[in-house]
């Protein structure tokens, strides 16, 4: 998996990082990418870049840039994280 296109912005960013640091967890949950409604890592990260583009194909522009913010505090709060857990509540509980 590449890392994130230069134009990509916060929520195509975060996709790249939460299916990154998914990938880390996985083996200490014993689960699989089909546990997280996917076939492999790159179906997992596709699904959710189609879903942000989607989702902001239908918003307005003031929705977008509230939104791309979300996904900056989102993807803060990833790197903040420390070990799995929290995560697995998120994705998996």
């Amino acid at each position: 998996m590449g890392i994130p296109a230069c134009g990509a912005d916060a929520c195509e960013t975060s996709c790249y990082r939460v299916t990154l640091r998914l990938s880390r967890c996985l083996g200490q949950w014993t689960a699989t990418w089909e546990d997280l409604g996917a076939d492999s890592q790159s179906e997992f990260r596709d699904q959710c870049e189609n879903d942000w583009a989607r989702t902001r194909a239908d918003l307005e522009p003031r929705e977008v840039r509230l939104a791309v913010e979300a996904c900056e505090e989102a993807s803060d709060m990833l790197l903040e994280m420390q070990g799995c857990d929290e995560l697995r509540a998120l994705y998996l509980d």
